[in-house]
C-alpha cells in the first residue's frame, strides 16, 4: 500500500512547541493593552466587525462564485480553452494559438466536466494505480479512521 500522507517539516514540529504559547500569551497581552486603552466598548466593536464581515464574505461567495478567466494573456480576446481534457493543467487560445502548459484550469475543467474524475485519474498517475483501486483505497482508509 502506498502512504498518502505526507510528513511533516521537522523544523515546524521542533520549534512549535515553544512558538505557539508565545503567540498566545503575547495576543491576551496585547488584548488586555487594548482593553484597558479603549474601554469596554472595544470587544463588541471587534466582535460585531468580525461578524459582518464573516457574512459579508459568506455573501459574496454564494452570490458571486469564481469563474474561469478566459482571457488570452497575448490577444486580449476571451478564448482560451484547456489544453488537455483529461487534466486541470495547461491552456490554449482557440484564435491567436497561444499555450501555456503550466497555467491551472481547475475554473474550467469545475465549468465543463465533473473534478473528481479528473482528480482521481491524476492521483492514479502519482501512486502508479487504477483510479478505481485508488477510490477503494481511500474509502478503507476513511473507514478504519472513524472507527
Amino acid at each position: 500500500m502506498t502512504k498518502l500522507r505526507t510528513k511533516r517539516p521537522s523544523l515546524f514540529s521542533r520549534w512549535l512547541w515553544w512558538i505557539l504559547p508565545l503567540l498566545v500569551f503575547g495576543a491576551i497581552i496585547v488584548s488586555l493593552q487594548l482593553l484597558r486603552v479603549s474601554g469596554p466598548k472595544l470587544p463588541s466593536i471587534v466582535l460585531g466587525v468580525t461578524i459582518i464581515t464573516l457574512f459579508g464574505w459568506i455573501f459574496v461567495s454564494v452570490f458571486y462564485p469564481a469563474r474561469a478567466d478566459r482571457t488570452c494573456p497575448e490577444c486580449k480576446e476571451e478564448a482560451l480553452e484547456r489544453l488537455d481534457l483529461n487534466t486541470t493543467r495547461g491552456v490554449t487560445c482557440s484564435r491567436c494559438g497561444h499555450t501555456d502548459p503550466d497555467e491551472t484550469s481547475w475554473f474550467m475543467a469545475e465549468e465543463e466536466t465533473v473534478l473528481e474524475e479528473i482528480v482521481l485519474a491524476e492521483r492514479a498517475r502519482l501512486f502508479e494505480l487504477q483510479p478505481e483501486e485508488l477510490a477503494r483505497e481511500e474509502e478503507t482508509t476513511q473507514n478504519t479512521e472513524t472507527n
